[in-house]
């Protein structure tokens, strides 16, 4: 019988790497067309975009069984 993953962790999965996504994609942007300089903003994104990715990926893989 073939393993099915957890719901629970395909959804976080998921979510992590969607909120993941999009904080790496605010932080491009800001970086890219940002008018003023703040560190704070790209620290916090940088930050939040890293947890969230590794979460992501850290979940698929032991969906994946792996």
């Amino acid at each position: 019988m073939a393993d099915i993953p957890s719901l629970t962790i395909w959804v976080l999965a998921w979510f992590f790497l969607i909120i993941g996504l999009i904080s790496l994609t605010v932080l491009v942007l800001y970086t890219k067309y940002g008018r003023e300089i703040s560190i704070k903003l790209s620290i916090l994104s940088g930050v939040i975009s890293a947890i969230f990715l590794a979460f992501a990926l850290h979940f698929l893989l032991l969906s994946w069984g792996l």
